[in-house]
């Protein structure tokens, strides 16, 4: 099972083309997603009927979350989670942008994250860009000394575009096949998860800076070695 996702939009255009752009970044299975957008005519607005049967339709019982572009995307979500009348299921409307917080939400969904991990992860969507623009800096972490870790390694990245979305997804990915936990550096930004998308591109990582991985867990070495590799490999790129 998997967190389903439900988009609504007053556009289906709209829409589509942003949970098509969320699929281009999926590695593996795509976690159950649905568009409830546009009028049944195909006119803009929003329905809450259809908002309520596309959440039925991704519901498998580990909750859903909700991605609503504008105004009264929001009233009709509600209604929508309202007449689905579920009251076990855990169905919640993300703060989250809607483009970037769908692309980071599909991207964590995928590979069993849970619903907590999955709207952290959407709701933080903003970070990149708004430390790119000097709004804010990214979300403070915990520091990791390489003592506190079983494995480090570094390494140097090669490929021209630096860690931009696709990379950065392709790195989750992989980081997600070892049962280890790899925190990421790179000098003095970090540390974040290897399994954060969102945290990897406030990294602000480019072509020839140093990365520094250090894990934690049974797979640590392995890892570890692995993410490196994958790194100076230029993530298949």
């Amino acid at each position: 099972m998997a967190v389903g996702i439900v988009a609504v939009s007053h556009s289906r255009p709209l829409a589509d083309a942003a949970v098509e752009l969320a699929l281009q970044m999926v590695h593996g299975d795509p976690p159950p997603i649905r568009v409830a957008a546009g009028t049944i005519d195909g006119g803009l607005g929003t329905d809450a009927t259809a908002v309520m049967a596309a959440i039925g339709e991704v519901d498998q019982g580990d909750g859903v979350v909700v991605f609503v572009d504008i105004g009264s995307a929001l009233m009709s979500a509600e209604l929508g989670i309202e007449l689905y009348g579920q009251p076990d299921s855990d169905v919640r409307i993300l703060p989250a942008p809607f483009v970037e917080g769908l692309v980071a939400g599909v991207i964590r969904a995928v590979g069993g994250a849970t619903i907590d991990e999955v709207a952290g992860e959407a709701n933080n969507a903003l970070l990149p860009k708004l430390g790119a623009v000097g709004e804010q800096p990214p979300a403070a972490t915990q520091q990791v000394s390489a003592q506190d870790g079983e494995a480090s390694a570094e390494a140097v990245l090669v490929n021209e575009t630096g860690l931009h979305a696709r990379p950065a997804a392709l790195f989750v990915a992989e980081a997600r096949k070892f049962d280890a936990d790899v925190q990421v550096s790179n000098g003095v930004i970090g540390p974040v998860s290897s399994t954060s998308s969102i945290g990897l591109a406030t990294l602000n990582a480019r072509k020839g800076d140093t990365l520094h991985l250090i894990g934690t867990g049974p797979e640590a070495r392995q890892a570890v070695d692995a993410l490196a590799a994958f790194i100076v490999g230029g993530f298949g790129e």
